[in-house]
């Protein structure tokens, strides 16, 4: 993933928690507020996704398994 797209998707999830967290005040719209934290969820986990695939996973390598024939 793109640094820049990177840095914009966790601007976007700050934003959204932030106006979910004013929504969910008394008077605000709680229905919207549950929906925008949502979205700010999914972005986050979009980003450890994509750190994840983007560096290599430590550990042993698995070799692949043949068919005992």
């Amino acid at each position: 993933m793109d640094d820049d797209l990177r840095l914009k998707l966790k601007e976007l999830s700050t934003s959204m928690q932030t106006r979910a967290d004013e929504l969910a005040l008394p008077g605000g719209n709680t229905d919207i507020s549950a929906l925008m934290s949502g979205i700010a969820v999914t972005l986050e986990a979009l980003l450890v996704m994509a750190e994840d695939s983007r560096t290599p996973r430590s550990g042993p390598s698995v070799e692949p398994v043949t068919s005992l024939s």
